[in-house]
């Protein structure tokens, strides 16, 4: 049996991302920093659900336990 590949837009695609406008989406995909969408009319665009979820794991994770010393002073 074939798995169904979940395709989403680009409003759902900016609430995962946590991106603030098309714009800013639009130039990391042009510059191949985030994955290509799928045209599916001329005016119709999606993405894999799956690869923006591959993308966004794929991130590198903040570790704040590492350096507090630039922290204390905050405090």
């Amino acid at each position: 049996m074939r798995e169904t590949t979940k395709l989403i837009t680009v409003k759902e695609v900016l609430k995962k991302t946590g991106y603030k406008s098309r714009t800013t989406l639009w130039r990391r995909v042009r510059a191949g920093n985030f994955p290509k969408p799928i045209a599916l009319s001329p005016h119709a665009t999606r993405w894999k659900a799956q690869e923006v979820e591959d993308w966004i794991a794929a991130l590198p994770e903040i570790d704040y336990a590492e350096d507090n010393s630039s922290n204390e002073a905050c405090h």
